[in-house]
């Protein structure tokens, strides 16, 4: 004789899940793909994002004016690798050290970073979204340096990934601002995935 299929999923197909509704944030992925065109109209080459860009490159990096337009690529990833492990890394290591009254333990540094709240853990959780999202760029970055180093276009979605993230999404991040982190977040991945699919469609 046969049983009746249990309709209601296992124990273990949902263990740990305690409110079921959350996991239909998984759809928002859908915005990134929405952020494709958006990322498009934003970076046309000759618009007002690419003097934003320009003017980004030429505060951060020394001797930005004399770069030529097939070096712009690696540029920015001089500047976005600086501020990805270097200068938010200091402030993650400064949060740990402010949130605790002896200061960080240089002998164990990674042993306090369980408690932290408030600014701390913000200065902590943005380092590490850029440590995150850095792989992603640096691929996309290498196909467009290597195909086609003087599409503008490409060299425009790849600087408002940077210019995304280096400033508002990391300053909406420390200054606990939802809004404007996630759609700094949601540009800057709708940029380096436009990357891709444009190299794939046969920029040059």
């Amino acid at each position: 004789m046969s049983s009746k299929p249990n309709s209601k999923p296992s124990a273990e197909a949902i263990d740990g899940v305690t409110n079921p509704q959350g996991l239909l944030m998984g759809a928002f992925s859908l915005a990134f793909l929405g952020a494709v065109p958006v990322t498009t109209y934003l970076t046309k080459p000759g618009g007002a994002f690419e003097s934003v860009l320009q003017a980004y490159l030429r505060v951060l990096l020394p001797g930005a004016a004399t770069v030529s337009s097939d070096r712009l690529i690696p540029a920015m990833t001089a500047v976005y690798a600086f501020f990805t492990f270097a200068a938010t890394g200091a402030f993650s290591a400064a949060g740990v050290a402010a949130a605790h009254e002896e200061g960080m333990d240089m002998n164990s540094p990674r042993s306090q970073v369980n408690n932290l709240r408030g600014l701390p853990l913000r200065l902590r959780s943005a380092h590490y979204n850029l440590m995150e999202m850095f792989p992603g760029f640096a691929v996309t970055a290498a196909l467009a340096q290597a195909i086609a180093p003087g599409n503008q276009q490409l060299i425009n979605l790849l600087g408002l990934h940077v210019v995304s993230k280096t400033t508002l999404y990391y300053g909406s991040y420390l200054l606990n601002i939802a809004p404007t982190r996630t759609l700094a977040h949601v540009l800057a991945t709708g940029s380096i995935i436009n990357v891709a699919y444009l190299l794939a469609m046969g920029a040059k």
